[in-house]
């Protein structure tokens, strides 16, 4: 098996803190590159929310909104499209108004949320320790979802929900099951991710990679949480890290060092140099 394309999950895997590009883990997606292999960051994040350390890979296609779009970035245009239709977005913002939560709509690689739940985030509605999930990203603003979805007939690559406390979580998420159509899955313990049910990081894998005409058996995907787990399954090639959740670590044929321990660049070591 040769590795032609390597998709691999930002948060809790290639990136610490967030933010930061561990250097081994830099030099081996390059040293990957320099080989010929396809670098493919895959992750929960719309487009404009990727770190400047992934930008500046030598990078093209980019997974996002756990696989509601996959970007062209030399173009800014999606090339594959799974958003959630309008009629069910709309009956979903019919529930979470039922709710005092914090709520973003991902579309164009763009979040927006309403200026006065921002203004309540950093004020106490989110903890802190999630304050750069808000602090951190260039909105843009509505004052009402619900009217912003009749009015502009809008399908959303997804629907996050960053916060939310265990019993009212479990409750939002079987009544979104009970909608049907969906597919809600977390990144991490306290937060809900909603896709149409075809949008998940697994399928738009296997569709850029037929787009590119790479074979399943060729790809190799790096993962930590439940929102992987489907690109874990279609990878010919997959690895967790040590860390990663139960069901990531289950679906993965393959596990490497935690992710703040070097395990993607082991891993790209292991597999591909």
């Amino acid at each position: 098996m040769a590795i032609q394309l390597l998709a691999f999950d930002l948060d809790g895997t290639t990136l610490v803190n967030h933010w930061e590009l561990p250097e081994e883990n830099r030099r081996a997606l390059l040293a990957a590159a320099e080989q010929g292999v396809i670098l493919v960051p895959a992750t929960g994040r719309m487009l404009s929310f990727l770190p400047e350390a992934i930008r500046a890979l030598p990078v093209r296609y980019a997974i996002t909104s756990n696989g509601g779009a996959v970007y062209d970035w030399t173009t800014g245009t999606p090339v594959v499209e799974n958003p959630i239709p309008n009629q069910k977005a709309q009956a979903i913002q019919d529930i979470l108004d039922e709710y005092d939560i914090y709520i973003e709509y991902y579309t164009q690689g763009r979040a927006i949320t309403r200026r006065d739940l921002r203004d309540r985030a950093l004020a106490g509605m989110v903890p802190e320790r999630k304050h750069w999930l808000i602090r951190e990203k260039d909105y843009l603003f509505t004052e009402d979802f619900g009217i912003m979805l009749q009015e502009t007939g809008l399908c959303p690559e997804k629907i996050n929900l960053p916060y939310m406390e265990p019993a009212q979580r479990q409750e939002i998420w079987r009544r979104l099951e009970d909608l049907g159509g969906l597919r809600p899955t977390s990144s991490i313990p306290d937060n809900l991710e909603i896709n149409s049910w075809q949008a998940h990081k697994g399928q738009a894998l296997l569709d850029l990679a037929e787009r590119l005409g790479i074979p399943p058996g060729d790809l190799m995907a790096l993962g930590d949480n439940g929102n992987d787990v489907t690109m874990l399954q279609a990878a010919g090639c997959s690895v967790a890290v040590a860390d990663g959740s139960p069901e990531a670590l289950a679906a993965a044929k393959h596990t490497t060092a935690a992710h703040d321990q070097n395990g993607l660049a082991l891993a790209v070591r292991r597999f591909i140099l």
